[in-house]
């Protein structure tokens, strides 16, 4: 037994823990922030201050989102869901019945995709203005790369550039932009949303972040999706959980004068969903819609740039073409400062959606970490999927290739990309374990990578595994969360060893500690 002393530890008491190495560990004490004993039997472990016994409850490292958009995630909650439309007409009856109840102004809705819809286009503008009369609107494709407006915000974004513009066949602008244009129009809006509501929208991210057993996030700041100053109240503000925090400029510059990290979710490409992703061989079902956002030179002056200064950049890169740009730019960091400093930057890519034989061995060799999102291959995989419509079966079957990647050594950092799909990491797991193209991973696998993969990612080697030494970050659940037919409710986290009750861990808040 460790020597007692006078220290501050808190000891936890359960009836498991999920650790690969053993299964029968029930007690954890932890001072401060760090783990300081993990062992059997709670008369074993050091003198404490205060003990928390939670009879039936287990224990797992805390989840990690490797990259959200949480503020937006937050208005999306708070906002109009249009998931599960099935026409245009339901977007604006949902539409017509949030604007009587609510009085916000701009109205922020999302989650709609057309691609199953008997006629397969949104609402026009004037469809928005008659549901919403005198509102600003935006409503969000569920992939974030493409968007409907009301009249005054379209005309808007229409005078300053028609790039990214949807026209009829009368070449009038029909409310539905991409890409730039869609950037251009969540700016306006983005403008015109209160402190108060940004505050609240915030809040209830974290606070589904915690339900879930999530003790950091990784939050991807982009100037097309949210603002500068956005990702400064994250990096700045006091949350249960941690927040790490991206910003998506070319110039790695920018994010590092701000204090952030630098790219995170920086565009070389567009989206899969709005055909803006940059693949080779184009789509099946309409036309591409996109390229590359930037070009080959400046990528690799990017991650040029980052390696110099040893700091880890990203890029968002779904499309083969563009995947391709990624790998190719840090092969030139490589070429500039060697393959050894570039390893040891951890540069990531996210998405790696439709990457070609080649890339993943390529990706490991130069240490680079594949952030993906499993819930995309449950959502549009499969040979019946979205992505089967766009590029066809054998194409489909071959995305998101989870099994690929780490057979060939990458790194894998699980994430959500909400509110693109929601934060549900348990979800993920096990659709990491049952890829609809049969490159799943193991379920410990799986779990690792929605655990200590964004750890990794992060340089943050003292957190993830419950071990002593490393920090006291984890998640509870009302019971072992990997039997069958468990709901897997968190009941806390514990972030840097302070305790914070989710919603269904109300008890927590009462509770006596000796």
């Amino acid at each position: 037994m460790p020597p007692d002393g006078d220290a501050r530890r808190t000891k936890l008491v359960v009836d498991g823990m999920y650790l690969p190495e053993a299964s029968d560990l029930r007690v954890l004490v932890w001072e401060g922030s760090r783990i300081v004993w993990i062992g059997r039997d709670p008369d074993d472990a050091p003198r404490v201050r205060d003990t928390v016994a939670l009879p039936g409850a287990w224990v797992t490292p805390g989840f990690v989102d490797a990259h959200v958009h949480a503020t937006g995630t937050g208005l999306a909650l708070d906002g109009l869901d249009l998931s599960g439309t099935r026409r245009r007409s339901e977007i604006t009856a949902r539409l017509r019945s949030f604007a009587a109840r609510r009085q916000d102004d701009p109205i922020i809705g999302g989650g709609w995709q057309e691609q199953d819809w008997p006629v397969a286009a949104p609402p026009s503008a004037e469809d928005v203005a008659r549901a919403a009369p005198g509102r600003r609107v935006v409503l969000n494709r569920v992939d974030g790369h493409s968007c409907v407006v009301d009249p005054a915000t379209l005309a808007r974004v229409v005078h300053e550039s028609d790039d990214g513009v949807d026209r009829d066949a009368d070449h009038r602008p029909t409310g539905w932009l991409r890409e730039n244009a869609a950037e251009r129009a969540r700016r306006l809006i983005w403008q015109r949303l209160s402190g108060d509501r940004l505050a609240r929208a915030r809040h209830v991210a974290v606070t589904q972040a915690v339900d879930l057993g999530i003790t950091s996030i990784h939050e991807m700041g982009h100037p097309g999706l949210s603002s500068l100053d956005d990702a400064l109240a994250w990096a700045h503000g006091r949350s249960p959980v941690e927040v790490l925090v991206w910003w998506a400029d070319i110039d790695p510059g920018v994010a590092r004068a701000h204090g952030l990290r630098p790219g995170g979710d920086l565009f070389l490409d567009g989206a899969i969903g709005s055909r803006t992703a940059a693949v080779s061989g184009g789509y099946r079902d309409g036309p591409a819609l996109g390229g590359l956002f930037h070009s080959d030179d400046e990528v690799a002056d990017f991650f040029v740039r980052c390696t110099r200064e040893q700091i880890g950049g990203g890029v968002h890169a779904i499309g083969d073409v563009a995947i391709e740009q990624a790998i190719s730019g840090i092969e030139a960091a490589a070429a500039d400062a060697g393959v050894a400093a570039v390893r040891e930057c951890r540069h990531r890519i996210e998405h790696v959606e439709l990457p070609r034989p080649g890339h993943p061995r390529r990706m490991a060799h130069l240490g680079v970490v594949a952030s993906v999102q499993p819930a995309f291959d449950a959502c549009w995989g499969g040979p019946d999927g979205m992505y089967a419509r766009r590029f066809g079966r054998d194409r489909a079957l071959e995305s998101n290739p989870f099994s690929t990647l780490a057979r060939a050594g990458c790194a894998l950092a699980f994430s959500s990309d909400t509110p693109v799909t929601p934060m549900a990491p348990w979800d993920g797991v096990v659709a990491a374990t049952a890829h609809r193209g049969g490159r799943s991973l193991d379920a410990r696998a799986s779990l690792a990578a929605a655990t200590t993969g964004g750890r990794y990612v992060a340089h943050q080697d003292d957190a993830g595994p419950l071990r002593a030494g490393y920090r006291a970050d984890l998640a509870v659940w009302d019971g072992d969360p990997l039997a069958a037919g468990n709901g897997r409710r968190c009941l806390c986290v514990v972030v840097q060893g302070e305790i914070t009750p989710s919603s269904h861990g109300n008890s927590l808040r009462s509770l006596s500690r000796r």
